[in-house]
């Protein structure tokens, strides 16, 4: 484990060495950079800096096992700086490694980072992994070591709305504009509130818009101006507003149908007759529940209904399955699932990935014997996770997709669904959505459970009822009262709050005269 103190080694001319190489990457010779890097790491390998600068060149070309390699060393090594600090937490949650991230900001607590920007920035790597109690602590730090500083308040807005403090969340959010007006996540946050007296924010939100200078400017402010009209009931303006903000989103991501067809063929090519000496890895002690399902299809409720048993912990969403293939493999693939992984099947130590899997999710079980991983998008990994996790089960939500579409459509994603801001790339990414998941369920159909969501918000103590049984534990009243629950880092952080509602059905036909290419292409396509 690293220093408990950062220990500054300015003066041996690292810094201005590192600069020196950061010119070649700005040049584009990325393999400058990494030789003027190894020759460091040589010359100086008691510091951790430049071992963590080409661990990330290892991984912008998919090298997952020399990145592992470089940064195991860095954390016994020297950290010259706060800098050097967050630069291995980055690395580190590039590579899903949260409970590393957990010991490093218990052991360099809030007060060894100096300032409101390094607290801020620690924060949000700890967000990003999930933690998302620490995140909050480190947060708030941010915000008492400069109450003005606006990216420590968005961030401390962001986990309280996490966390359910609405109000605080509004506060922090309010203050954050009065020192920048026009900053667009900020009055994307804002907008998912649903404050009232929305018309003063509307015609903000529309100035701002016409003067966007940025592609990511345009689109968080054509999403707050949605959600905003939205809630007015103007749907017409609404609708403009979510077409301009999905249109450069869209054009941003790149999606390609050809690529995710691809994956989806791969995957549906999966035999079990094909593995069938294949041993996993089992633990008497923790058993995970991995709840799986199309973006906006219930996820995050089955889990909170889940996770308020007595037997159960909320994982949340992890990327832990997708890292543990990275780190099997060594290749570091970005997006859900690579066609060289899906290839490879066969010959992958499936007791390892089992192992290293619940090893690094004990953290998050808390004691109890039952942890869930919420990733919706884990329906590309089922064949994996049943091979290497015998005890594993999966919840399969399933939903109108007239509802989830146009659920998908209008929720601002970072990275994850690239395919939701078209309406007939969703149209046809479920339909192979549902071809796929069919298979598992074919395959695998002792340990799937489908629950549909609109089944669940009607019946929810059946449901329940349900989903425990599966699990193997009895049902407990207080699952299905969900509404003050913890940190809930999702698309549904707000909504989950209101508890169990059944009147989030058919909202599209509010739409419904511009909904019309995906509804025919889900029906007759």
């Amino acid at each position: 484990m690293m220093n408990q103190q950062f220990h500054d080694s300015t003066a041996s001319g690292i810094s201005r060495r590192l600069r020196s190489i950061n010119r070649y990457l700005e040049m584009g010779d990325k393999q400058a950079a990494m030789n003027a890097l190894i020759v460091m790491v040589q010359s100086h390998p008691e510091l951790a800096a430049p071992k963590l600068h080409l661990a990330d060149l290892y991984l912008d070309i998919e090298d997952n096992i020399k990145a592992r390699s470089l940064v195991s060393q860095a954390i016994k090594n020297v950290m010259d700086s706060p800098s050097t600090g967050l630069s291995l937490l980055s690395t580190l949650g590039a590579l899903s490694e949260s409970q590393l991230m957990i010991d490093i900001c218990r052991e360099l607590s809030p007060e060894k980072w100096g300032s409101a920007y390094m607290l801020t920035m620690v924060s949000q790597q700890l967000s990003l992994a999930g933690i998302n109690a620490l995140a909050l602590r480190f947060a708030q730090a941010a915000v008492a070591a400069d109450p003005n500083y606006p990216p420590g308040l968005y961030m401390l807005a962001t986990l309280e709305l996490m966390h359910g403090d609405l109000a605080a969340a509004t506060q922090h959010t309010e203050q954050c504009l009065k020192w920048i007006p026009d900053d667009p996540g900020s009055h994307w946050l804002l907008s998912r509130l649903r404050l009232p007296n929305a018309g003063e924010r509307i015609d903000k939100l529309r100035d701002f818009l016409a003067c966007a200078k940025t592609e990511d400017a345009k689109i968080w402010f054509a999403f707050a101006l949605h959600n905003e009209l939205h809630e007015t009931k103007d749907y017409e303006a609404s609708w403009r507003a979510l077409m301009d903000g999905c249109a450069v989103k869209r054009a941003q991501l790149g999606y390609s149908r050809d690529h995710y067809d691809s994956l989806f063929s791969h995957l549906q090519n999966w035999s079990a007759t094909k593995f069938p000496d294949v041993q996993g890895y089992s633990d008497a002690s923790l058993r995970p529940v991995f709840v799986i399902g199309l973006h906006r299809s219930g996820t995050t409720l089955a889990e909170q209904i889940l996770a308020g048993n007595s037997q159960v912990s909320s994982g949340g969403e992890t990327y832990d399955i997708r890292a543990r293939l990275r780190q099997l493999t060594g290749v570091h693939f970005s997006g859900e699932i690579d066609s060289r992984v899906i290839t490879r099947r066969a010959e992958l130590d499936y007791l390892k990935l089992g192992r290293s899997y619940l090893n690094g999710m004990r953290w998050r079980a808390n004691g109890r014997p039952i942890v869930t991983d919420k990733l919706p998008s884990n329906y590309f990994n089922v064949g994996f996770i049943a091979r290497a996790l015998p005890q594993a089960k999966f919840i399969l939500l399933r939903r109108d997709p007239m509802d989830v579409g146009f659920s998908s459509l209008r929720t601002l994603f970072s990275h994850a669904c690239p395919y939701s801001y078209d309406q007939l790339d969703f149209a046809h990414y479920y339909k192979q959505f549902l071809r796929l998941t069919n298979s598992w369920k074919d395959i695998f159909s002792d340990r799937i459970l489908e629950v549909d969501y609109q089944q669940l918000v009607e019946e929810p103590e059946l449901l329940a009822t349900r989903m425990a049984n599966f699990c193997g534990i009895n049902f407990e009243p207080g699952m299905i009262n969900v509404a003050n629950r913890d940190a809930v880092a999702t698309a549904s952080s707000v909504m989950i709050r209101d508890g169990i509602r059944k009147d989030r059905a058919r909202v599209w036909q509010h739409y419904q005269q511009y909904l019309e290419p995906m509804r025919d292409a889900l029906e007759n396509g």
